[in-house]
């Protein structure tokens, strides 16, 4: 590929518009790491466009879709997403993303393992049997499965499940569907001057979150230089099955409270530059703030033995209702030759005391004029939140904040990945990607009480991901 002299406009008018609209296509809840997402996520991926003159009045179809394992029986995902761009005449790009998730296997439920087999008892919706179906016509999504049993310290009807001695705690059965469609529009407002506007919606059982988006990008040095600015604002509603719980109460079957939202405010301004025909380049900065409910109502903690380590009760997590978060990303498309390199680096830190770096290469090799290979590599690494603690010690004063979310942990994460793709018509193109990821952490935490230091504390994933996608241009 070469960056020609005659298209660096074009270039920098396209990654301004992929700048604007970042936060159309990725949300990161306050829930989660500070990690990225994944990268095999099956969204139309920020490609750098060396020819987007040719773009105007096609209409661009993008589908795929991905198949996600983690290992030890945890969490599969299968998720089809379609998307449309419609690129007029007079410059104006319609855009619209549909997306599908549908996820089962077992998530961890935050306790500690231990040498005996556990038992945990999570409330039931309503007073619903096992059996019976939920007030809105469906089976009940998110939690585990198990018998259901009264409880006999408080009389409470409750669900309840066991796991295994030495086992990492799981959440069994987890079952949840998201839908979630994303549109976009940009427009020029001048020849050096484009405006972009973008929503977004999702639902699943649990969950509903809803966000609008504004961006706008101006070409500079005869659009060799493109400054973008771009805003989101995005309103979730968390509705547990079973309610909220209170923070730091007791495990046992209490149904929890109303439903909790969260507001979020994200920013991100940068710079594009071509710096040559074969080379470009874009830093951004971005902040983000949101406040609300950021628990995760279905997280918990063991209360530990302060001398042996044994699990004596489990209580709910409990993280500020506040969060700000600051990162730098520098990024560079660089041809060396027939092939494509991209090479990324990212810094960030958040006002829960997470620092992280993140740092990503690929490299596009053509095989043949419609055949090409491109090998991937990503390496991750995050501190621990200040609140994140794999346990709580019976007799201890509670503290203010808790949670056990190994993803607030320190931990390395590594994912090898590699692409292959091939023309299949003048306009269409059919690509395969797997990817393998492996976070890594603790397992065995210097000062840990009693015999929990023969357990594995760090509950990290192993995953492997398969996307298979098609693309095609009416023109």
């Amino acid at each position: 590929m070469q960056l020609k002299r005659k298209r660096k406009g074009s270039v920098s008018r396209t990654l301004s518009f992929v700048t604007a609209n970042l936060f159309i296509a990725t949300g990161v809840h306050a829930q989660e790491s500070a990690e990225p997402l994944p990268a095999s996520a099956p969204v139309t991926s920020a490609e750098f466009d060396d020819d987007t003159e040719s773009d105007l009045g096609t209409i661009k179809i993008d589908s795929a879709v991905l198949f996600y394992k983690e290992s030890g029986g945890r969490v599969q995902a299968i998720e089809p997403v379609i998307g449309v761009t419609v690129n007029s005449q007079n410059g104006n790009i319609w855009s619209a993303k549909l997306t599908v998730d549908s996820l089962t296997g077992a998530s961890p439920n935050g306790a500690t393992p231990w040498r005996q087999v556990q038992t945990f008892m999570n409330p039931i919706k309503g007073g619903e049997r096992e059996d019976e179906d939920d007030d809105d016509g469906g089976e009940t999504r998110t939690g585990a499965s198990g018998v259901t049993v009264v409880n006999p310290v408080n009389g409470l009807t409750v669900r309840q499940y066991t796991t295994p001695a030495n086992i990492l705690p799981l959440d069994s059965s987890f079952k949840d569907t998201r839908v979630a469609l994303d549109l976009g529009f940009s427009t020029l407002l001048n020849p050096d001057l484009r405006l972009s506007l973008g929503v977004n919606g999702s639902n699943e059982y649990d969950y509903k979150s809803l966000s609008g988006s504004i961006g706008i990008a101006k070409d500079l040095n005869q659009k060799n230089t493109t400054l973008s600015l771009g805003a989101n604002f995005a309103h979730d509603v968390s509705r547990p099955v079973f309610g909220s719980p209170i923070p730091l109460s007791v495990q046992d079957g209490t149904p929890g409270g109303a439903s909790k939202s969260k507001n979020v405010f994200s920013v991100v301004g940068g710079v594009t530059q071509v710096m040559s025909r074969r080379w470009l380049t874009q830093v951004n900065y971005s902040f983000g703030s949101s406040n609300g409910y950021h628990n995760d109502p279905y997280r918990i903690l063991s209360v530990v033995d302060s001398v042996s380590g044994a699990p004596l009760l489990y209580r709910y997590e409990n993280r500020p209702n506040s969060r700000t978060r600051h990162s730098i990303y520098i990024g560079n498309k660089i041809a060396i030759g027939p092939t494509v390199a991209d090479i990324s680096a990212r810094v960030y830190r958040d006002s829960w005391g997470i620092k992280s770096l993140t740092a990503e290469i690929s490299e596009r090799f053509p095989v043949t004029s419609g055949v090409y290979l491109e090998p991937s590599a990503r390496y991750y690494h995050q501190s621990a939140a200040d609140f994140f603690k794999n346990y709580l010690v019976q007799g201890q004063m509670l503290p203010q904040f808790a949670s056990s979310d190994y993803r607030l942990d320190k931990f390395n994460a590594v994912t090898y990945g590699l692409k292959a793709g091939m023309k299949i018509v003048a306009n269409g193109e059919i690509y395969l990607q797997g990817e393998h990821y492996k976070q890594s952490g603790t397992k065995h935490p210097a000062g840990v009480i009693g015999d929990l230091a023969n357990q594995n504390l760090f509950g990290g994933v192993k995953a492997l991901s398969v996307v298979f996608g098609f693309r095609y241009t009416f023109r």
